[in-house]
Parts: structure tokens; C-alpha cells; sequence
């Protein structure tokens, strides 16, 4: 597990705590999730995580179940990328040989 999720994890535990998930996310991002019904350890935690230098954290507060969301976002290093070689792709995103470029006489 990565290091800054392990951190907050470990942070958190300290705190009264309803429950913890950990998720991936859009683009390989790792999404850490806790819950909690203690708005003030829902500050700490947000603190913590904000001073580790996660890539965001998001705070959701439900005021019917009187329960609190921390979204803790941190990168994934090991998550692959698509790269595309500008090269190949021309004007308006065809492809130089893209059949619908091309007029057809009969």
C-alpha cells in the first residue's frame, strides 16, 4: 500500500471512526475514503492529509445520518499511461489513412 494512504490510515485509527475503504479511481488515482460521525475528527484527518501533500481532499457531510465523508486522492506511480505520438495523428485528429478522409470515385 502506499505510503501516504498508510499515514492517513494510521492517523485516522487515532480519531473516532465509523469506517475506512480505499478505491481506484479515475486516471489510476488512489481514492481513500473515511467515515465518521465527529466533525472534529473529520478536521484533523482533512489536516493530516492536507500536510502529507495528497493530490486532493473532498469533505462530504450528510446532515440527515449526521455523517461526515473525508475523499483523501493520492497518485498511483504504478498505474500505465496511454501515450500517443503526436506524430501519426494529423489535423482535426485523423489519421492520415482514415478511410473517411478519402473520396471514392466510381
Amino acid at each position: 500500500m502506499q505510503a501516504k494512504r498508510k499515514k492517513i490510515i494510521e492517523h485516522a485509527l487515532q480519531y473516532e471512526i465509523e469506517d475506512i475503504n480505499t478505491y481506484s479511481g479515475y486516471k489510476g488515482d488512489l481514492i481513500l475514503k473515511i467515515t465518521t460521525k465527529e466533525k472534529p475528527s473529520m478536521m484533523a484527518i482533512r489536516k493530516f492529509a492536507l500536510d502529507l501533500g495528497v493530490l486532493e481532499v473532498v469533505l462530504k457531510h450528510n446532515p440527515d445520518t449526521l455523517i461526515y465523508e473525508i475523499y483523501c486522492v493520492t497518485e498511483d506511480t504504478n498505474v500505465y499511461t496511454i501515450k500517443v505520438d503526436d506524430n501519426h495523428i494529423k489535423e482535426k485528429g485523423k489519421h492520415e489513412d482514415d478511410i473517411w478522409s478519402k473520396t471514392f470515385q466510381g
